[in-house]
Parts: C-alpha cells; sequence; structure tokens
C-alpha cells in the first residue's frame, strides 16, 4: 500500500507540474516592441511628378524626371486640378507636366486622389 500511495503523490504532484512547464509562461504573440504600427502608414504612397504620358478613364501614366514610367489607377473620387481650380481630365495635354498625389490600397497598387497641372518653369530668357 505504501508503495500505491507513493505512486499516487508522484502521479499528483509531478505530472501537473510537467503539463504545466509546456504550457507557462506563454509566448507573447502580436506587434513586437518598436516595429512601426501599420495603421500609421496606411493609405500613404506619396507624390509623383513627371510628363503626363497617357490619360484614359482608368489609369494615368507619367514619366519621371529620371526616366521612370508610373502607372497610377485612376478613380472617379480623382480630383483633376490647375493651381486651385478644378478641371476636365480632357483638359490636360500630353507631354504637360503634372504631380500626382497617390494613396496605396490594401493589395499595394497605387490610385490617384489629385492630378495637379504644374505651373510652367521659368527659363532663363524669359528672366531677362
Amino acid at each position: 500500500m505504501s508503495k500505491l500511495v507513493r505512486i499516487g503523490v508522484f502521479v499528483g504532484m509531478i505530472l501537473p507540474e510537467l503539463l504545466l512547464a509546456q504550457y507557462y509562461p506563454r509566448p507573447r504573440r502580436g506587434v513586437m516592441p518598436g516595429t512601426p504600427n501599420p495603421g500609421a502608414y496606411k493609405n500613404v504612397a506619396g507624390s509623383f511628378r513627371g510628363k503626363l504620358k497617357d490619360l484614359n478613364s482608368k489609369e494615368i501614366t507619367i514619366e519621371t524626371d529620371d526616366d521612370q514610367v508610373v502607372s497610377i489607377h485612376r478613380t472617379r473620387k480623382t480630383k483633376f486640378l490647375k493651381g486651385t481650380q478644378t478641371i476636365k481630365p480632357s483638359d490636360i495635354d500630353l507631354e504637360t507636366v503634372v504631380t500626382v498625389d497617390a494613396s496605396e490600397d490594401v493589395d499595394l497598387s497605387l490610385t490617384a486622389v489629385s492630378v495637379t497641372v504644374d505651373p510652367p518653369k521659368k527659363s532663363a530668357e524669359d528672366k531677362n
């Protein structure tokens, strides 16, 4: 009987400790300290400046100063501006220098928020 009591005490005291040792302490899951909050950068992509190469009902294509071609999706909410005035997309000629403010979608594609026609640069001849 003494042997049976020892086995019962062993099982009653040691076995729960072994089971809990596998479970606790639980590792923390989630964002590690120092990791930026993904929500803080939501919808931020930036501005793109360049010559307008193509403008259709679904997409705006510009060529940047460093000869990169950027295609940005366009929606019905995209605003077209010249200075502070709203204009029609058809009023913008190809090869016109524009700035496109874009946001980033969930699928990491760019969507144009606004397209602003940049004023022409004044050359050295115009200053004299």
